[in-house]
């Protein structure tokens, strides 16, 4: 291989907006689903869909890569729906074998803006015979919800159809009480980067217990996500942590592996 093809192979072409489209079309982007652990019970409440672009020229691509693009292009709105046409069946999928465990999806503040976003989520509901209380939606804490996105109505309207809102990546961004006060929050989810050195490090030990008892005062359960060990399974559990989520309970699952997956786990006693 050259200098210069051994480059290019590390440096690929930008990504196209006709690549975005095309993957739009032809289904290219696909969806596992991350169990998420109760950590009373030992058992699975729900599962968080995750994106994945399998690209026939470019392989695995991550979101962090195509999500920016998406939101850039006005493709994101088209994604949107794409989102909730695939993951809203894949919920009745799971319900097949684990009735009462719910979906939470991931929206970026450009999602949270379409004018449309709400019917398109009742459109997916009623097309599926699917109750709104199993569907969740996560907000990264390091998007900023500005006063205009707060006052435009759509968090209000999940609120009213009973689709509560989880804060990710808790301890990151940019919650303020008074935002947390006037969210419809399910759980507050605390930063993986917080949980990797959980055992070795006393502030972070200081900094997820205190985000503990903050979700617990303020009326919300608190999950922690990349737990990797059974160290901090037990520590989190033993200091009042709801629920958790990693590889130390799964991975992000295919639909074929999730569902065996759940049904063991569901006749687990």
């Amino acid at each position: 291989m050259s200098f210069f093809e051994k480059i290019l192979r590390h440096h690929p072409k930008p990504i196209t907006e006709k690549e975005l489209q095309d993957a739009l079309k032809h289904g290219e982007f696909v969806f596992y689903y991350q169990p998420e652990w109760d950590l009373k019970t030992n058992k699975t409440r729900g599962v968080e869909a995750l994106v994945r672009w399998e690209s026939p020229k470019r392989g695995y691509v991550p979101p962090m890569e195509f999500i920016p693009l998406l939101e850039k292009t006005g493709l994101i709105h088209e994604f949107t729906t794409y989102l909730f046409n695939h993951t809203v069946p894949d919920l009745v999928k799971v319900h097949t074998v684990a009735p009462d465990l719910f979906l939470a999806v991931n929206l970026s503040i450009c999602q949270l803006q379409e004018k449309d976003l709400i019917s398109t989520i009742q459109k997916e509901l009623q097309a599926n015979n699917l109750d709104s209380k199993y569907l969740e939606c996560e907000l990264t804490e390091s998007q900023e919800l500005t006063d205009e996105i707060l006052s435009n109505g759509v968090l209000d309207k999940l609120a009213e159809l009973n689709i509560p809102v989880s804060i990710d990546d808790f301890g990151t961004g940019y919650s303020s009480f008074e935002r947390l006060k006037r969210l419809n929050i399910r759980k507050l989810k605390i930063d993986l980067s917080f949980i990797r050195t959980l055992m070795e490090d006393e502030k972070n030990k200081s900094i997820v217990s205190s985000i503990i008892k903050l979700g617990h005062d303020l009326g919300f359960p608190v999950l922690a996500e990349g737990v990797e060990t059974t160290e901090q399974q037990e520590w989190l559990r033993d200091n009042g942590c709801d629920y958790a989520q990693g590889y130390w309970f799964s991975r992000g699952l295919p639909m074929d592996q999730l569902l065996p997956f759940l049904q063991e786990n569901m006749n687990k006693k």
